[in-house]
């Protein structure tokens, strides 16, 4: 029986994942063994992968089918596969993703899953740190989970990715495409039910959430601030340490994210790719 070796990483969630190859399609019991841990861990990192382009994308769609990923400019012969790229010589220590986040909650269908793989790491540093969306709405007050329970937020790209968004400007090695016109917004539930778990993840986030439906953007932001600030409880996390090779994967419609920048002077370069979700719900 392949039986896979997971280590959690710390308790509130996160698990390094050994014992498997997925360079090669899983047997239906890994497959249903990665599931299980997924749900349950909400992030894993499997260490020693030997991933390229076409492979990373054969692993994604066999995790659901590719997301789409818009403004982030994708690999010549594989698109929907990103290069995030910061060069030992750039400018600046910033880096992409330095920001809580969860992926593209601007869209109708946010990503499911994110895969990352290490191509070149820092000699310390880099890491990225997660958050776990259902401690943070398990730690509200009955009266907030109440409050909030049949809220909905609006989402949008602007920030980021707007006409007017100076993200692209400190990314010297990554093309980013900014929106012509303003990115059109994207309406979700603040409260959302998993559709594999059926648990409930207080689900905004600072990068993207841009106010409260029905509430203007003054009334909006005490509470967004205070949610997000729930949302990132040390508590509720954990820290993934990169190194190269290794492929970390978890799951959008339960997290946050966010990249460290703290590794100004070295090189790193990473492979990212998406599953594709379904209508938060």
């Amino acid at each position: 029986m392949d039986s896979l070796q997971i280590i959690p990483i710390s308790g509130a969630m996160g698990a390094v994942v050994s014992g498997i190859d997925l360079s090669r399609p899983l047997t239906e019991n890994q497959q249903t063994q990665v599931d299980e841990a997924f749900h349950q861990y909400l992030v894993l990192s499997f260490p020693d992968q030997d991933l390229n382009p076409k492979s990373l994308l054969e692993l994604t769609q066999r995790q659901g089918g590719v997301g789409e990923t818009p403004y982030l400019t994708g690999l010549t012969d594989y698109p929907d596969v990103v290069p995030i790229i910061k060069e030992a010589t750039e400018k600046t220590a910033h880096t992409f993703g330095a920001g809580w986040h969860t992926d593209f909650t601007f869209q109708q269908q946010p990503p499911a899953r994110t895969l990352l793989y290490a191509i070149d790491v820092p000699p310390v540093g880099g890491d990225t740190l997660y958050t776990n969306l259902y401690a943070a709405y398990e730690s509200l007050s009955a009266g907030m989970q109440d409050l909030l329970e049949n809220m909905t937020a609006v989402h949008s790209a602007t920030r980021s990715y707007g006409p007017q968004a100076k993200l692209k400007d400190h990314l010297e090695s990554m093309t980013i495409n900014n929106a012509t016109t303003e990115p059109a917004t994207m309406t979700h539930p603040v409260i959302r039910t998993h559709p594999v778990t059926g648990r409930k993840a207080l689900w905004i986030n600072p990068v993207y959430t841009i106010h409260f439906s029905n509430m203007s953007l003054a009334e909006s932001t005490p509470l967004l601030k205070y949610l997000n600030d729930v949302a990132i409880s040390p508590s509720f996390g954990c820290r993934v340490r990169w190194h190269k090779r290794t492929l970390t994967m978890w799951d959008n419609r339960c997290t946050q994210h966010c990249a460290t920048a703290d590794y100004h002077g070295h090189r790193r370069e990473m492979l990212r790719t998406t599953v594709a979700g379904e209508i938060p719900q």
